[in-house]
């Protein structure tokens, strides 16, 4: 099958999932408008809870209200505490650096995200999301990633991932290149249009990303699922789409001491 073929195979009987409102905008701008289906996982801040009464005007007065469907579900208050760029992938997500109650909610929402997403997967052909390392790195972007993955798998349905990475999350990424051609097609960002459901975001301030973002022309994207290779290794991904956001602090591995070291150490203290 040529890419358009495949790409038409795919948005047949679709499902979108995304983490957040105005993810369907920023990281899926060429299928947002042809997929059948999409569902937006949570809603509310708990660090903002004015943000929850603002998405729901988004919804409101959202170009494509008519097929899209909110979970409704409480953030875990994740982001960024996953010691990045170096994080431990987990079956539910990344493991987090975190007060023991964040990090007990983001586990806890995985079966929570699993539960809710099986009635849309089990009516879906194929399900579109996020990619196992959140795009620019957010924790609850591979939440989201490791619950519909699961579903789609359970339920026998293929799942696709986008092509987006950061400074930030590209050392998770090289992590999941492995030797096996997978599927992929290639999709025009509908840049035009996805800067109209943005403005809505913004006039009703419910907008999360940069003002003057301006979106790629095209996205790829690759058939899952993914795995991870920890070993020294080459291989083959997709064409990827990279932001370059400000620095993230390389955590220092600790050298394991000699013999000789530490009775050195012992001596001179």
């Amino acid at each position: 099958m040529t890419g358009a073929e495949v790409a038409s195979a795919v948005l047949e009987g679709s499902v979108l999932i995304v983490a957040h409102p105005d993810d369907e905008v920023l990281w899926f701008g060429s299928v947002a408008t042809e997929v059948d289906h999409i569902v937006v996982c949570f809603l509310n801040d708990p660090a903002k809870p004015e943000l929850a009464r603002a998405r729901e005007k988004v919804f409101e007065a959202h170009p494509w209200r008519d097929r899209l469907s909110c979970l409704g579900l409480d953030e875990t208050g994740a982001f960024d505490l996953a010691a990045w760029p170096r994080p431990v992938v987990t079956d539910f997500g990344l493991k987090l650096v975190a007060p023991r109650k964040v990090a007990a909610e983001y586990q806890k929402r995985y079966q929570q995200l699993c539960d809710a997403l099986t009635p849309y997967v089990r009516n879906a052909v194929n399900i579109i999301t996020h990619n196992p390392w959140g795009e620019y790195g957010h924790e609850e972007h591979v939440l989201v990633h490791r619950a519909a993955t699961a579903v789609a798998e359970a339920n026998g349905k293929s799942v696709w991932y986008n092509n987006y990475a950061s400074s930030w999350s590209e050392d998770l990424m090289r992590r999941y290149l492995d030797r096996a051609e997978h599927r992929i097609f290639r999709g025009n960002v509908a840049a035009e249009q996805m800067q109209e459901v943005a403005n809505t975001y913004r006039a009703h301030g419910a907008w999360t990303w940069f003002d003057d973002y301006v979106w790629f022309s095209e996205e790829f994207f690759v058939e899952g699922p993914l795995s991870t290779n920890d070993q020294p290794n080459f291989g083959w991904l997709f064409p990827v789409n990279i932001l370059r956001l400000p620095g993230k602090n390389v955590p220092e591995v600790p050298r394991r001491k000699s013999n000789i070291r530490r009775a050195l150490k012992k001596i001179i203290g």
